[in-house]
């Protein structure tokens, strides 16, 4: 008989975009290094029916940056706005 093959557990880091405290989202971040040995995250958080990306140096400018695309989707209307979209892998991506 085979190996069995059991579940695999897969641990992932969450994080937080606000907009104020009673406006909140819950996504992941992945922690990566950049060929110069310099370190960054990668931060995707589902906002209403869009999920907001953003990339930074560390995790407090990671957050900044997300809690500014929180704000601007929730109350600027960001994909109302005219901006350049793309369909990568079947998803309909805005460039704003």
């Amino acid at each position: 008989m085979g190996k069995k093959n059991k579940d695999r557990l897969e641990i992932q880091e969450l994080f937080m975009g606000k907009a104020g405290w009673h406006r909140t989202f819950i996504g992941t971040i992945e922690r990566y290094t950049q060929e110069d040995g310099s370190p960054y995250v990668f931060g995707k958080i589902p906002v209403n029916d869009f999920v907001i990306i953003a990339t930074a140096k560390n995790d407090v400018e990671l957050g900044e940056k997300l809690d500014d695309l929180v704000i601007l989707i929730l109350d600027y209307n960001l994909h109302e706005m005219k901006s350049k979209r793309v369909m990568i892998a079947g998803t309909d991506i805005h460039l704003n």
